[in-house]
C-alpha cells in the first residue's frame, strides 16, 4: 500500500476519518492524498459572476487545507502527505485522481444513518461503493479508532478471486498483528455444508500468514440485519465486506447491503470492490 486518498470536507467526521489514515499510513508506511473538491452551481450566473465565485471558493478551500497541513505537521511530523483543492464533483474527481495517482486505498467518514457529511461528502460515500475499483473503509463519526486488532470479514469471498481481494486486507493484518474472524449469513443449512466444504480446502493461514482465523455461520434471511446483530457488543475493530458477489450474495446484495451497512454499522468499514 502506497498511497492513501482522504476526501475532506474539513468537517469533524472528516477530521476522524483523516486521523484515522493518518494511523493506519503510519503502519504501512503510505503516502496521504488529502484531498478537497468544491462545486460551484453555473445555473444562472453570468461569466464574470463564475469566475469570482470559483476563485473564491478556491481559496477559501486552500485556506482550510493549509490548517490541515499545520495540524498534520504538528501532530504526525513522521508522516508522508500532499493535499489537493480542485474543483468539480466529489464523485467524478475521487474517481479520477484514484486512477491518474494509482491511489491504493480511499478513507471516508460517515455520520451513521442519516449518511451525511457536512456539505459535500454525505451520500457521495454510498455512490462509490460498487463504482470505483479502489478499496474503501469507512469511518463513522461516533466510532473509536482503535488499530484493527480484531477484523471480521462478513462475506463469502471463497467465490470471488480471494487473492485479489485480500491484498489490503493482508497488508492490513500482518501490520497490525491482527486476529482474523470470517462469518456468513445463510438461510438454511445446506448453504452452510458449502461453505464448510469450501473453507476445508482453503489455505487462509498460509496466504496470510497472521492468527488463527475462527469461522462463524449465523441464521438470518436477511443479510445486514445478521451482520448487524452478530457484531453488536462484540469487540471488534474493522468490519469487512464486498461490495457486490456471486451466486447466494448475488440476490442477496441487490439491495446494496455494503452501502446500507455503511450507514448503520458503529465501526470502521473496509469495503473491498468485486
Amino acid at each position: 500500500m502506497k498511497k492513501i486518498l482522504v476526501p475532506t470536507d474539513f468537517s469533524e467526521t472528516a477530521n476522524k476519518a483523516r486521523d484515522y489514515a493518518i494511523q493506519l499510513a503510519q503502519l504501512v508506511d503510505a503516502e496521504i492524498i488529502l484531498f478537497n473538491t468544491f462545486h460551484i452551481p453555473y445555473s444562472g450566473a453570468s461569466a464574470g459572476t463564475i469566475v469570482n465565485l470559483d476563485k473564491i471558493a478556491l481559496e477559501e478551500s486552500e485556506k482550510a487545507m493549509e490548517l490541515q497541513s499545520e495540524y498534520i505537521q504538528s501532530n504526525y511530523s513522521n508522516v508522508k502527505f500532499r493535499t489537493l483543492c480542485r474543483p468539480g464533483l466529489l464523485v467524478d474527481s475521487v474517481k479520477r485522481i484514484s486512477k491518474k495517482d494509482e491511489v491504493d486505498l480511499i478513507v471516508m467518514g460517515t455520520t451513521g444513518a442519516s449518511g451525511v457529511i457536512g456539505n459535500v461528502l454525505g451520500s457521495n460515500t454510498s455512490a462509490l461503493i460498487g463504482s470505483i475499483k479502489t478499496p474503501i473503509i469507512t469511518v463513522p463519526k461516533d466510532a473509536t479508532i482503535n488499530f484493527p486488532k480484531h477484523i471480521i470479514v462478513a462475506n463469502d469471498l471463497m467465490d470471488s478471486g480471494e487473492d485479489k481481494l485480500f491484498s489490503v486486507l493482508k497488508e492490513i493484518a500482518i501490520n497490525t498483528y491482527s486476529s482474523i474472524d470470517f462469518l456468513f449469513i445463510v438461510n438454511e443449512e445446506k448453504q452452510a455444508d458449502h461453505k464448510i466444504q469450501r473453507l476445508q480446502s482453503a489455505d487462509f493461514d498460509n496466504q496470510f500468514d497472521a492468527q488463527y482465523h475462527p469461522f462463524h455461520f449465523r441464521d438470518s434471511e436477511n443479510v445486514e440485519d445478521g451482520i448487524l446483530e452478530y457484531i453488536e457488543n462484540k469487540d471488534l475493530d474493522l468490519l469487512v465486506v464486498v461490495a457486490h458477489q456471486r451466486g447466494f450474495w448475488e440476490g442477496l446484495f441487490h439491495k446494496s447491503v455494503s452501502k446500507s451497512l455503511v450507514k448503520h454499522a458503529t465501526i470502521p468499514i473496509l469495503v473491498l470492490p468485486d
